[in-house]
């Protein structure tokens, strides 16, 4: 309980730094390349990045305004269920949006077999939501990848594609 009260302080505050934290595209992918190697998805481009208290965090958006992506690590193993439960607070309309978990699917993520959460809801402007969520380990510790699109856009060929990329 200790660790998750203080990810969730740390992600609080890496929130407040978004004002200060870099839109620059190289210090995203250097942010990036630390947690995993990725073809991005088409259409996205970085949207942040911030490294806090041993937490990174790479964002990643296509411009249309709903959709999202997300990489977050933290160089402490210990961090790892943590993690799963705190990035949930940082994906975009979480304090507006119910998701509802609609799939537990088996993936393989930088060759680790592992569980993608796909969850859906509807935001206060009643868009429905699709949302993959899968903790892995990255490079330099546990790692979760959160992607968020309305329904209406959702490619599963494009989430497919990218999760095979992630080495």
């Amino acid at each position: 309980m200790k660790q998750f009260i203080k990810l969730t302080l740390i992600l609080f505050a890496a929130g407040l730094l978004l004002v200060a934290c870099t839109a620059d595209a190289n210090e995203g992918a250097n942010v990036a390349a630390q947690i995993a190697d990725f073809d991005l998805p088409p259409g996205y481009t970085a949207d942040f990045s911030v490294t806090v208290s041993g937490y990174s965090v790479a964002a990643y958006n296509p411009g249309d305004g709903h959709s999202h992506l997300y990489l977050i690590q933290s160089n402490k193993e210990e961090d790892g269920e943590a993690l799963a439960a705190g990035l949930s607070k940082l994906v975009p309309g979480s304090g507006d949006v119910r998701m509802t978990v609609v799939e537990n699917r088996p993936v393989t993520v930088r060759g680790q077999n592992v569980t993608a959460v796909i969850s859906e809801g509807l935001n206060s402007e009643n868009t429905r939501y699709r949302q993959i969520m899968v903790a892995f380990q990255g490079k330099g510790g546990p790692a979760l990848l959160a992607l968020s699109t309305p329904v209406s856009t959702w490619d599963e060929t494009m989430v497919a594609n990218f999760l095979v990329s992630l080495r």
